[in-house]
Formats: C-alpha cells, structure tokens, sequence
C-alpha cells in the first residue's frame, strides 16, 4: 500500500561528528601508506587483470573499462558472512543499502545518491527490476549459486535503456566448468537461522539448491526460503533456469506494529541464449516474473502483485581494424503487470544501440556510443556516452566520462487506481497514479585516477558528478489540513557531487587490507534540502589474514553517516558504526567457519516509518561446515 501521512518530527543525535569521522579516515589511510613503503616486495600481478562485461556488453580487462566497476568474485563471497545480494554489497564505496530489518526484510541499494529506482539490476546480463515498482528487492537473492557480481557506479541507459541512472548490477551464477566439482554447505545461528547449500559443475551444467530459515529477531519477522538454480550449455546453446520461493512475517516499523501481516514471493527467471563467439553474434531471450502477495488480516487486506518482463536481445561485435570493436543492439522488451493496485498493464519498448571502441596508439582508449528507446509507455529517448582511458604511465589509468541517462516511470506511477483510505491520525487520504508523467533525465561525469603504487598496493581517486532532472515524487496536492490527497509529480531538480578514495594493500604476506572512504552532497536544487536517504559520509575499512596451517580471519568495518528520511529534511537517520567478524579453519576439503555479525552490538536503523525506525538486528553468531569435492 502507499499511504503518505503526516508524521512526528524526530530529531536523532549523530554517534560521530565529521571531524572525528574524518580523522579516523586520515590515521587509517596514513597507516597504510606506510605499510606500502615499509613491506614492498615483489608478488605475483593482481591489479588490472580481472576481466568484466556489464559496462561495455564485452569481456574487457578492468583497467581499461572508462567506467568505474567493482567485482566482486564467488572467494569474496565465500569468505564473508553475507547469505544475500544486499549484504554483499555494504562494503562497497559509493553504495548506500537500505533495509527494513532482518532476513525478512526489504532491501535496496542506492548509488551515489540515487535512489533504488534509479539503479537497474540485472541477472546474467538480463533486467529483472520489476516494472510495476522499479525496483528489485536485493533479498530476493541468496547468495548460493551467485559466481561473481559486478557493480558498475555509472550512467548506463547508453547500452541498457531505462532506469541505469545511478549505475548497474549485475549478477552472474554458477556456470559449467570444465573440471567437475561439487559442494554442500551447511550453518545454524542466531534466531534459529539455519542455512544449507549444496552445488555442483560440469562441462555442460551447473545446478544450485539452498535452503534459508530464521525465527527473526523481533515477533512475526520469521523467514523461510528456498532456491533452486540450473544452468545447461552444449556448443553455442545455453539455458538458464532459477526458481526462488519465499514466506516471511512483515513486523512494521516500532510505531506502526502488523503483527499479522505475512508476505510471499514466488519469482521465476529463465534466458536462452545462442552465440557464435568467431562472429561475435549473440541471440538472447529471457524472462523475469516477480510474483508478490501480501496479507494483513487487521486491516481486511490482501494485494497481489504480479510481474512478467520477456526481453528479446539480438548482438553483433564487429572488429573493423586492429584496435578497433564496433557493437550493435537491437533490444525488444514488453513489461506486464497484473497488480490490485494498478490493474492490468503492458508497455512495450523497442530499443537500438551502438558502440564503437577505438583503441588510440598503446596509451588510450576511447568508447562512443548511443542507445535509443521507444516506448509505448514513455516515449522515444535518445541516450549517448562518452569515455575515455588514459595510460600515461606504466600501471597509471586517467578515465574520464560522460552520458545521459534516464529512469521511466514505474506502471505504478502511471496507473495506480484511485483509492481512499482513513488517514493517521485523523481525516481521509487519497492515492491515484499520474499517466502525464515525463521521465527523469540525467547527465553525469565523472573523472578517476587509478594507480598501482607499488607491487602490493593501489589507490584510487575518483569525482563525480550527476544533475537530475524531472525527478518523480509522489506529493500531497490537497490544500486541506485534514485530508490528503497523493499523486506522483515532476517536481524536483537534483545536483550530485562527490569523492570516493579506494585503497588496497598487500600489508605482508599472508596480511591484506583495504579503506574506501565517499563523501558527497545531494540536493534537492529548488528547495536546497539534502536528498532523502543519501548519506554524506561513508566509510569502509577491512583486513583478511590467511596462515600456512589453513587458518583465515577477516575484519570488516562499516561506517554510514547521517541520514535524511524525507525531502523536508525534518528527520535524520543517527550515523551508525558496524564491525564483522569471521574465522574459519581449512582442513584439506572440509572448511570450519564462525561469523559473528555486528560484533559490538550496534543499535541502528537503516529505514524509517511513519514516526519510528525499522531497527536493525544487533549482534548475531553462526557457525558452519562446508565440503568441497
């Protein structure tokens, strides 16, 4: 339900001021810097050499992508204590997660000040954001059959359309292997949450299956979830199947109990695909269907929500002369909807795109390109980038870049059916969809110096900026004091700026390291009121130990400033300090492994109500056994 309703002011005290925050920032990055002169030793080359596709739609090594990408592998995974999409991604600089609680609970993330509408997720390179919400709900994702995930922090509507206005997501499964393996995993921890896994490879398949509960940690926050995954290949043909099923309680915020509300997800994603990689064609079909229900027997309500996105992609790379890749796309889409609040709804939208990489002598590289949609829903919008890699210097990168973006509006925005509900705490509140909606507009640029300092270390700088424009909230147009009346509109302007600083570092041997630090400031341009949930100050900081006799540990530090919960910045969100711990001992096939999450017991809240927090767990252990064959 979307109910917009007037709420206590709350004022929350910040845990950290700026200044100390920003000391603890200098202390540890001058730590480490001395570490990189005092510990220099030659190792084996690790920076430059990871090979991403979500940004330019080709296998590319990373440091010569123009647009800033963060890869995250299936070891990273496996050494963490993250069972889900979300959890995964707090570590990384320029993201922002938002959820509602525990497992139970809603997640999303948002991207260097834009929110989670803003930010297209995709699984295997095809889209699954729902197009009734415009979201995806990162807890919709468990981590079992996940191989690596890249999270691109920039403007792509230049190859994937609407709504990649913040960056993209990308998730990649399990894939067939040449050498056979299999796996079976098996944790219990706090809550009685339990967790088992079992996965297994072969030249021609992969097939994943797990299985999550947990009692939760506040009354009807229970959890129950199961995920299945297979995935075939035989010559140029592959097909892909994952299947996730879901039961959980919806608790409320602490001002606004539902005790008896329950919620059930039931999604289905399927592709087939067909290449012949000496041509450089690829042929892909897919669907996405998201199927929600949720209950709440106090207030005689159940909604349904029903989604199904089938996409037809046909690609052809071409290599006119050395140095030079030209790509062409031409993407077919329709969203349908079958939803209690909207209706039934279709959009069909046709799109084309076009790339061309050109490599300039051994030290550059420029990328243009250009997409342009067509949409029954929102019209025809033509979206072009630009990008360039500079090499100046051995192991130094110079990128720079630019492109235009653009989100639609969701079927909901459009459509949503005019309902009238009793307000709170008094009078009466109306919601009705707007089908005159324009889409929000987006230009960014952004400018990153990356460089390998010496044989163990690397650093990197980066300043963006993004200018939004038409951006859709949903507002209340009512002049009455009592009554409410909600419609999304095209009110708002926003202006972006940022920093992030990355740095790594092999400390000595068997010791590594990392600190990522972002600040930014996002504003509203016509009122000068900070854009809701996009924090000013972020930082992340962790270590990963590894001996001779199998043992590992690994410390994650997680630092998120204030927050403003609404537009009217007349509530904040208190800044918040979390550390992960994890220790695990290898015995030849067998890995024994404990994780305690939110070591120190943090009190904290990511996601507001009407006038209180959803709050967030506190600390929790759990303890695991996992056998590789």
């Amino acid at each position: 339900m979307l109910l917009k309703l007037k709420v206590k002011v709350k004022s929350l005290k910040p845990q950290f001021k700026v200044k100390k925050f920003l000391k603890i920032i200098l202390f540890i990055s001058f730590t480490f810097c001395i570490f990189s002169f005092a510990f220099a030793q030659d190792v084996p080359r690790f920076y430059g050499d990871e090979v991403v596709v979500t940004a330019l739609r080709i296998p590319r090594l990373k440091s010569k992508v123009p647009w800033n990408t963060k890869l995250i592998t299936r070891q990273e995974i496996e050494e963490s204590s993250a069972v889900k999409l979300g959890d995964i991604l707090r570590s990384v600089s320029g993201v922002s997660i938002k959820a509602n609680g525990g497992l139970n609970s809603q997640i999303s993330a948002r991207f260097r000040g834009s929110n989670a509408q803003q930010v297209l997720v995709l699984l295997n390179g095809n889209r699954i954001n729902s197009p009734s919400l415009g979201t995806f709900d990162l807890g919709d994702i468990l981590l079992t059959d996940v191989e690596r995930i890249e999270v691109v922090k920039a403007p792509l509507s230049a190859l994937y359309g609407a709504d990649a206005v913040g960056g993209v997501i990308n998730i990649i499964t399990q894939q067939p292997t040449d050498d056979p393996s299999a796996s079976v995993k098996i944790s219990y921890g706090e809550y009685s949450t339990q967790n088992f896994a079992v996965n297994a490879a072969a030249p021609n398949f992969s097939f994943s299956a797990g299985s999550l509960r947990s009692a939760g940690f506040r009354d009807n926050s229970d959890y129950k979830a199961d995920n299945v995954a297979l995935r075939l290949k035989h010559a140029n043909v592959e097909l892909g199947l994952k299947k996730y099923v879901a039961q959980k309680g919806s608790p409320g915020s602490l001002d606004f109990l539902t005790p008896q509300a329950r919620q059930e997800d039931d999604n289905l994603f399927y592709d087939f695909s067909y290449s012949l990689d000496k041509l450089g064609f690829k042929a892909t079909a897919s669907r996405s269907i998201l199927d929600q229900t949720y209950e709440n027997p106090a207030w005689l309500l159940l909604s349904t929500h029903k989604t199904t996105t089938t996409n037809v992609n046909l690609e052809q790379a071409i290599d006119w002369f050395p140095g030079q890749t030209f790509l062409l796309g031409l993407d077919l889409r329709n969203d349908l909807s079958e939803s209690t609040n909207s209706g039934n709804r279709s959009v069909d939208n046709k799109a084309v795109y076009i790339q061309d990489e050109i490599d300039i002598l051994d030290q550059a590289k420029l990328v243009l390109g250009g997409r342009q949609d067509i949409s029954s829903g929102y019209g025809n919008h033509f979206n072009p980038r630009i990008g360039c890699v500079f090499n100046p210097w051995e192991e130094t990168f110079l990128k720079v870049s630019w492109g235009s973006s653009f989100k639609a509006p969701t079927i909901d925005d459009l459509f949503w059916a005019r309902t009238t509900e009793p307000g709170y705490p008094s009078g009466v509140v109306t919601t009705e969809g707007n089908p005159n909606l324009r889409p929000e507009t987006a230009n960014s640029f952004e400018i990153s110096l990356e460089k390998k300092l010496s044989s163990q270390s690397t650093a990197q700088l980066t300043f963006y900026q993004t200018s939004i424009s038409d951006m859709i909230r949903w507002v209340n147009t009512s002049s009455s004091t009592i009554d409410s009346y909600w419609s999304p509109q095209n009110i708002n302007r926003a202006q972006i700026q940022g920093v992030e600083f990355e740095y790594s570092r092999k400390i000595v041997e068997r010791l590594s390291g990392f600190v990522n630090l972002t600040h930014q400031i996002a504003k509203d341009t016509k009122t000068d009121k900070f854009l809701d949930y996009a924090p000013q100050n972020q930082f992340n900081a962790g270590l990963k130990y590894k001996d001779r006799n199998g043992w590992r540990s690994n410390v994650l530090l997680k630092y998120v400033g204030e927050r403003y919960t609404n537009l009217f910045n007349s509530n904040k969100l208190a800044s918040y300090t979390v550390v992960d711990l994890s220790l695990a001992k290898e015995i030849e096939n067998l890995t024994f492994k404990f994780n305690i999450d939110n070591l120190f017991g943090q009190e904290y809240a990511e996601s507001y109500g009407f006038s209180d927090v959803y709050p967030m767990p506190g600390r929790r252990y759990n303890i695991g056994v996992s056998y590789k064959i």
